[in-house]
């Protein structure tokens, strides 16, 4: 028997020891014969578990018996299998260490049991345990080597999922942390370039120059760490019933000069397309990601399209992994560079796995788009096509209804000496939050803590908003509004935070909410808003 005798045993741990049996009448190796009679073959032949015999003694170490299991499993027919050495059942992505310890094992007559990926006839993989067995005569000679096996990929996908899982939540509990804290710090340089902006003459045109670049420096930071919440699962998506056409339209001069001038940007946007919940400033954001990665796979030339349709499944994961039966509207980016190489296509999901040069890329983009889709309820696929170049494909739940107009444009409002109470416990913010709400026309109170908010306002203090922050120790911000809500159900409360967490999140749905880092028109106009409403004094 040689070495690539035993490269294709398929198989796993069945049958516990070394089988010492009388040798069965097997005069004719295509036909078993006479070997149905005893009572060994007769045993393997009824058992619902895979399982084949192969006789060493013979050249090529062939198959001589197989059970209608091992058929079923495998989708070959006995003619296929009897006679052949199990080699066939091996693909390029079976793991040849894996069989060079079966090939081991068989050239020492021990027992192995491993798991190996494995081919069927239709040219599907499943994962196979199998148990290779020495059989004994009662002299003690090898007479066949016995396989069991079992299709086990249920039970690896699923802890590949489980494993992938950990993973994210692992990164996504060290970004969720560090864009808290940045989204602070974020916070007080667009306030103070918001301040500095409305006080320079416009005739000073280098100092406006140097506050537009440093705006649109740290605007770049907001939204690196927004992906970084939306990748830990820690941002509030705050979506809406939207059109990806209008989304991809309204986009589209910004991705032409993401892309350049020597990329062509196509559109196959379908007709009478179904609408979806989303948050559009992260679909955004995921869209503009998955442009970055095209224009980079062509080295900045060629092609683009990005399409939208209409998809149903009703298959789980038949689209992109995770992802349930049902009706999704899908948004995808097509380029003509040179494709996703087949070892990566798995990996670049994965946070921190780049496969651009050093300082090109962090790693994040993908897998922030990766979390962005799972918390909205959908999934991302990505494929190579067959004409060249890959595709990366965004799946959206389908939503009912009817989608709102637009909104008009935000208008800058100045208050009238009303005064509010803002709670915030970073010193740094709270002195920014001040200095913004006295330019907008506002008279302000600072406390440090809902505690301590709490207090001034059961003693009489008067105030025609709270503003607070939802992330402070003891009392969260949220607490403090119910709170409010109860004792003083006429005083509007208005919530900020750059983090919050899923049950932070679920229970701020209920008051106004504007994220850090908010700037000064938006901070206007939300205040204005909850001023001029039920609750407000105007």
């Amino acid at each position: 028997m040689s070495d690539d005798d035993l490269d294709k045993l398929p198989g796993d741990t069945m049958i516990p020891g070394q089988l010492h049996v009388p040798a069965p009448h097997l005069t004719d190796a295509s036909t078993p014969g006479e070997a149905r009679h005893d009572i060994f073959f007769a045993a393997v032949e009824t058992t619902r578990m895979p399982m084949i015999v192969t006789d060493p003694n013979q050249p090529d170490n062939p198959i001589v018996f197989c059970n209608k299991a091992f058929q079923k499993m495998t989708g070959y027919t006995p003619a296929d299998i009897v006679g052949h050495n199990c080699r066939f059942l091996q693909g390029p992505e079976t793991d040849q260490t894996v069989i060079d310890q079966v090939r081991d094992a068989i050239a020492r007559q021990e027992e192995v049991a491993v798991e190996v990926l494995n081919y069927r006839k239709n040219g599907s993989t499943f994962w196979n345990a199998l148990f290779v067995s020495p059989v004994f005569d009662a002299s003690g000679k090898l007479i066949y080597f016995f396989g069991s096996q079992l299709d086990i990929s249920r039970r690896k996908e699923a802890e590949e999922a489980l494993h992938q899982a950990q993973k994210m939540e692992a990164v996504g509990k060290l970004t969720g942390g560090i864009a808290h804290d940045f989204n602070n710090l974020l916070q007080v340089v667009l306030g103070y370039v918001d301040l500095l902006d409305g006080r320079i003459d416009e005739t000073d045109r280098s100092s406006r120059r140097a506050i537009e670049a440093i705006g649109a420096a740290a605007n770049r930071g907001a939204t690196l760490t927004q992906q970084l919440l939306a990748f830990a699962r820690k941002q509030e998506l705050r979506d809406r019933l939207l059109n990806l056409n209008t989304l991809v339209t309204d986009f589209g001069p910004i991705i032409q000069r993401n892309l350049g001038d020597d990329v062509t940007v196509r559109r196959k946007l379908a007709e009478n397309l179904w609408n979806s919940r989303i948050d559009p400033v992260q679909a955004e954001m995921a869209l503009l990601n998955l442009v970055s990665n095209a224009h980079d796979a062509m080295e900045g030339a060629g092609h683009v399209t990005i399409a939208t349709d209409n998809v149903v499944t009703d298959t789980d994961a038949a689209l992109a992994p995770g992802l349930e039966a049902g009706e999704y509207v899908s948004l995808s980016v097509s380029d003509t560079g040179r494709g996703i190489d087949t070892d990566n296509l798995d990996k670049i999901f994965d946070p921190f796995f780049s496969t651009k040069g050093v300082g090109k890329g962090t790693g994040l983009g993908l897998s922030m788009v990766y979390g962005f889709m799972r918390q909205s309820g959908g999934g991302v696929s990505a494929e190579n096509l067959p004409e060249g170049g890959a595709r990366l494909t965004l799946y959206f739940p389908r939503a009912r209804g009817i989608v709102d107009p637009k909104p008009g444009p935000v208008l800058r409002n100045v208050g009238g000496g009303e005064t509010i109470l803002m709670v915030e416990d970073q010193p740094q913010v709270a002195e920014l939050g001040r200095a913004m709400l006295e330019d907008l026309g506002y008279t302000v109170e600072h406390v440090d803590s809902a505690a301590r908010a709490l207090e001034v306002l059961r003693a009489g203090g008067q105030f025609a908003l709270v503003f607070t922050d939802i992330v402070m120790p003891g009392m969260t911000g949220v607490a403090l509004a119910q709170t409010i809500r109860r004792e003083f159900p006429n005083l509007p409360v208005l919530l900020t935070t750059g983090y919050s967490d899923r049950a932070l999140d679920e229970d701020s749905r209920a008051f106004e909410l504007v994220r850090k880092p908010y700037r000064r028109a938006d901070l206007s106009s939300r205040i204005k808003t909850l001023l001029e409403g039920p609750n407000g004094i105007a």
